[in-house]
């Protein structure tokens, strides 16, 4: 409350009345006021004490949140993490000591794009099911640097010493196949079939087929061709037997398509005319 005094200028010895001016907030309008000042605090204390609540309760630390720290090295996380959309990162890792485990409700899908282009190069699709990978080539490394898988849309390239298929209805190819060696399990059969087209086996310079403690056994529906068209046809073994041939009947005949088959001392075979026997040149059985 403040007081004003008005004197004039002829009149110093006499005081006029004084005129007081009241200042303030009183009555009713105090009491809401200090109502909601109470009120502020009231709010201003609960928010304060939130805040202190959910500090303590999500360990708010200066190097991060919870079991997620972090650092100038990157992001750390202690426990398990759940994201709900994408996750861009260039590296993800584990520590030494524990598995990377990546979980998905439905599919598992990584991307790598071109920086440049921003476009997606490659991708990686885990699902339930199915494991998909879209990119150009397909290369599967070992420990040793060394590749054990090439694959790309021109070839397929197999690294590893030895390939083994065991499919219980064998292996179908629709294409060629070039390969030095082929060869079954210790006691296993190796059978080569073509069920309703040929089956053509071609090398450049010799084709052997070896059973070293088992035997070799060629059958087909129609007919089999032996042909060497320069070098020889040998058959080397104690006993050659030649199963199921016609019979012809008895008498004699000169038709000319008939021809003795005639043996040297060293295996050659050769023909001899039926009428002169087995003669033959000196060069000839050299």
């Amino acid at each position: 409350m403040a007081s004003y005094s008005n004197m004039t200028p002829g009149a110093s010895r006499h005081r006029h009345q004084e005129t007081v001016y009241k200042v303030g907030i009183y009555g009713w309008r105090k009491r809401c006021l200090y109502l909601l000042i109470l009120v502020l605090t009231s709010v201003i204390i609960v928010n304060v004490a939130l805040t202190i609540w959910i500090l303590r309760v999500m360990n708010f630390t200066m190097s991060g949140i919870g079991k997620l720290h972090l650092s100038s090295k990157g992001v750390t996380i202690g426990g398990e993490a759940e994201f709900l959309k994408a996750l861009y990162a260039a590296e993800i890792k584990s520590r030494q000591d524990k598995n990377l485990v990546l979980q998905s409700a439905r599919n598992v899908t990584i991307n790598a794009r071109n920086g440049l282009e921003n476009t997606t190069k490659g991708r990686l699709i885990v699902g339930p099911e199915s494991l998909v990978s879209y990119n150009d080539r397909f290369v599967i490394y070992d420990t040793k640097n060394k590749m054990l898988f090439y694959a790309d849309e021109n070839e397929v390239v197999i690294g590893a010493k030895r390939v083994t298929f065991t499919g219980s209805e064998g292996t179908a190819f629709k294409g060629p196949i070039q390969t030095p060696h082929v060869t079954s399990e210790s006691g296993q059969d190796l059978r080569l079939e073509s069920v309703s087209s040929n089956l053509i086996v071609e090398s450049p310079q010799t084709v052997s087929l070896t059973s070293p403690i088992g035997q070799v056994s060629v059958s087909c529906f129609n007919d089999i061709n032996l042909r060497s068209r320069q070098g020889k046809i040998s058959l080397d073994a104690a006993h050659v037997e030649i199963k199921n041939l016609q019979e012809s009947a008895s008498g004699t005949s000169s038709d000319a398509d008939v021809f003795e088959l005639c043996a040297c001392r060293n295996g050659r075979l050769f023909l001899a005319p039926p009428t002169t026997g087995c003669q033959a040149r000196a060069e000839l059985c050299d």
